[in-house]
């Protein structure tokens, strides 16, 4: 346990007893499973309109960047069957973003995407579409207002990240060399760390990785 971070050790602790050891294989059966809802061409229409106007005013259609994250988001949806489901949406924006919009968009800033290296970025696509496999959990989490409910669900994704990282043939722990780069941006901006309390500190997210990794036989 870390000294000073108790509650913080136990939500690694959760996460790691939800999913369990063994091989990747095995990861992937219990962390990556067809129980999502599968949203069509209408809906990520409709998601796309959807979007702050700040940024539908900023999209990027073409380009090298654009080009280069849409061939990454294909090969992470390749590996899992979900090919076409999700929708790429690049925009103009110096702070570093990604979310998974309406469960069939993943919004990308190029702030985020220039930066990072390819196996960097796989594992921050796959960290956003992991939530598709924990609406129900986060949703229920979010009701009741458990911050800790919903920080255990964010490693769970990282572990989703992690897996599909080893699925690609790249390192596992180019996911969390991805969260720590974008750390450095942020603090070079001088943005704000982002940090919310629904969301674990870098370092918890530190401790899950390198512990995640470890199961993994």
């Amino acid at each position: 346990m870390i000294k000073g971070q108790p509650a913080a050790t136990d939500e690694v602790g959760l996460a790691l007893a939800a999913i369990g050891s063994g091989s990747v294989d095995e990861m992937k059966g219990r962390l990556i499973t067809d129980r999502i809802t599968v949203l069509g061409k209408k809906d990520r229409a409709q998601a796309v309109a959807a979007l702050p106007a700040p940024i539908l005013r900023h999209r990027l259609t073409e380009g090298k960047l654009f080009r280069r994250a849409e061939t990454i988001l294909n090969q992470v949806l390749q590996v899992h069957g979900r090919g076409g489901e999700v929708e790429l949406f690049l925009f103009q924006d110096d702070v570093p973003s990604a979310t998974l919009w309406k469960g069939c968009v993943l919004a990308l800033s190029d702030g985020l995407a220039d930066p990072l290296y390819d196996g960097e970025l796989a594992g921050i696509f796959r960290h956003e579409l992991g939530h598709s496999y924990f609406e129900d959990e986060m949703a229920a989490a979010s009701r009741a207002k458990d911050a800790r409910a919903m920080r255990v669900v964010e490693l769970k994704c990282d572990a989703v990240a992690i897996v599909s990282l080893k699925l690609l043939d790249y390192a596992p722990t180019l996911y969390l060399k991805g969260l720590q780069r974008i750390q450095v941006i942020k603090r070079r901006k001088s943005l704000s760390s982002g940090i919310l309390q629904s969301h674990p500190e870098p370092v918890v997210r530190a401790l899950f990785s390198q512990r995640f990794i470890r199961f993994m036989s």
